[in-house]
């Protein structure tokens, strides 16, 4: 019996390791970026108005949910979490417009809760959130 060694052409470098590396990298990448692109505030359906306005720059959002839940910048705050930091941008900015988002279907008395707590601490220039209709 006649072997003979045959030769196999060299075809590069192994690149196996590499794929791997790229595929670990784009996955990661999806995952990032699809994390960073949900929405960071808080989703709250606005009732609509014919007369609404928009306001200046110098002002401070409080979001209220279905639920009753106070929010400031999306951290989710207790009654007296609201007071202080209410309490410390009035301090600076005495004449700070406040308006208060509050979604469609909250119920009243929590929205009667944040102006309460807006006008404990010495805001009076309130609004109240709208879509406007066109």
């Amino acid at each position: 019996m006649n072997f003979q060694r045959t030769r196999g052409r060299h075809r590069g470098p192994d690149i196996t390791p590499m794929i791997d590396v790229v595929f670990f990298l784009l996955v990661f990448f999806m995952v990032f970026f699809t994390v960073r692109t949900a929405p960071l505030g808080l989703n709250v359906e606005l009732p609509r108005a014919v007369t609404g306005n928009p306001q200046a720059a110098a002002r401070f959002e409080i979001a209220v949910d279905k639920s009753g839940n106070m929010y400031v910048s999306g951290s989710r705050v207790s009654n007296a979490q609201l007071q202080q930091v209410l309490a410390e941008r009035l301090r600076v900015n005495p004449d700070m417009f406040v308006i208060v988002k509050a979604d469609k279907e909250v119920r009243y008395e929590y929205v009667v809760n944040a102006l309460d707590q807006v006008r404990s601490v010495g805001g009076y220039r309130l609004g109240l959130a709208v879509e406007q209709d066109r």
